[in-house]
């Protein structure tokens, strides 16, 4: 019988899947009423950080099809929170840039989620989630090259 489902790493790969499925439905839940979901945020998010982007460089960074970035930054689009330039460097694949209302909106949903980071830190000590970070990022660059081919 095959044990892996009981090693230390696959409760690890567990509480990933819930702690992030628990922040999903938060963030959709703190965000219903600005009109976007909690993916739509995760594109905001990486136009405040990284700045102008096209489809795929986003689905790239997310790890997601350029297809699911697309409908999220059509939406975008068709909302006003975000608009597509001409890409200097690519004639077809234009550059998703956010407007004047999706940095309004990213805005006010940082304010909001700080509200709740600042309660979540309250109990937890700095070096826990210093260690937690260094643990997933460990996890992630192993994800990374299990997904690269030999």
């Amino acid at each position: 019988m095959d044990n892996s489902h009981r090693t230390p790493l696959y409760r690890l790969i567990v509480e990933i899947r819930g702690a992030f499925n628990e922040l999903k439905s938060l963030s959709d839940e703190m965000i219903v009423d600005l009109g976007v979901t909690a993916a739509m945020r995760a594109v905001l998010e990486h136009l405040d950080r990284h700045g102008p982007a096209t489809v795929p460089q986003i689905a790239k960074a997310k790890s997601v099809t350029r297809q699911h970035i697309q409908v999220l930054a059509d939406l975008l689009v068709e909302k006003g929170f975000a608009k597509y330039e001409d890409n200097p460097a690519h004639q077809r694949s234009r550059l998703v840039v956010p407007t004047p209302s999706g940095d309004a909106l990213f805005a006010e949903v940082s304010k909001r989620e700080a509200r709740v980071i600042a309660r979540l830190g309250q109990s937890l000590t700095e070096e826990e989630l210093e260690a937690a970070a260094t643990v997933l990022q460990h996890l992630r660059d192993g994800l990374r090259k299990e997904g690269t081919p030999d």
